[in-house]
């Protein structure tokens, strides 16, 4: 049963893994490992060898997913553009309300002192 279980998972495994499981295998055996052993040890190295190439898949983005924020960052930047051309002109606008204030007190404070000092 057991040696059904590891070449049946060194069989699944193979395909996606992205080295020779048949080498190491013999790598295995020539070390002293039985033939059960040793596809035992290939197929439970490629599992973690798999698993941590789909954790580092996971870990990455896509085209597609870099491609979608980005379009979210251009859209944000623009919004920021509109908003900050919208507050331009509020300031604009402030800034012209209080120098035509401040111009038409001074003025009144001109000639109030030129009434004071003729009379």
């Amino acid at each position: 049963m057991e040696m059904q279980f590891g070449a049946k998972l060194l069989e699944n495994l193979m395909a996606s893994v992205p080295f020779d499981t048949l080498k190491m295998v013999e790598r295995f055996e020539s070390a002293g490992f039985s033939i059960d052993q040793a596809k035992v040890q290939a197929a439970v190295l490629a599992e973690v060898i798999g698993a941590e190439d789909a954790s580092i898949a996971d870990r990455f983005s896509s085209k597609q997913d870099v491609t979608l924020e980005l379009g979210a960052i251009r859209s944000a930047i623009h919004s920021l553009h509109q908003d900050m051309k919208t507050m331009n002109s509020d300031t604009k606008a402030e800034l012209v309300r209080w120098v035509v204030g401040v111009g038409l007190l001074q003025m009144g404070l001109i000639a109030g002192l030129v009434l004071k000092l003729t009379h």
